[in-house]
């Protein structure tokens, strides 16, 4: 049996002083992943998802200081560690996602129109996703340097498995 999301985000180091920890970080990674994954985009719509779901939230974390305000959700997010969050979201989301037979994994890399080019020295963006067709899953997104074969490059990096 697959690991839960609480126990799976347990590995992130909370990057706050102990002094200055009004809002448990294991219910900040909760409320931000449940309305991120229920389409909430920006803090501000994340903390509006917090306060309209607050009940059911605490079906599985106390919450006992309600829900943090958007600066909050946006100070405590811009400092974890982002390696060690991408870890764990990968673990998880690895584990809920089923592979059926002859599932197929799209994987294809995007150049960002209108990013930096060549007038102002930077490079454009390119990202490369990988998606679950049938499943209809996103499985990540990855920002590269460069263009490149981003199917020998980055599909062993999501170590997407059966």
């Amino acid at each position: 049996m697959s690991k839960g999301l609480l126990e799976i985000f347990q590995s992130v180091k909370d990057p706050r002083s102990p002094k200055n920890r009004l809002y448990a970080l294991d219910e900040v990674l909760f409320l931000c992943i449940c309305a991120v994954v229920s389409g909430a985009e920006g803090w501000r719509a994340i903390a509006q998802f917090g306060h309209a779901k607050l009940d059911w939230l605490r079906h599985y974390l106390p919450y006992e200081n309600g829900i943090p305000n958007e600066d909050s959700l946006a100070w405590i997010i811009g400092r974890l560690n982002v390696k060690a969050f991408e870890a764990c979201f990968i673990e998880w989301v690895n584990g809920v996602a089923k592979q059926p037979d002859g599932e197929i994994i799209a994987v294809d890399g995007k150049t960002a129109r209108r990013s930096p080019h060549r007038q102002s020295g930077k490079s454009p963006l390119h990202v490369v996703s990988a998606w679950a067709c049938r499943q209809r899953l996103s499985l990540g997104q990855v920002a590269t340097d460069e263009k490149s074969n981003e199917i020998q490059r980055y599909l062993p990096y999501w170590s997407y498995s059966t």
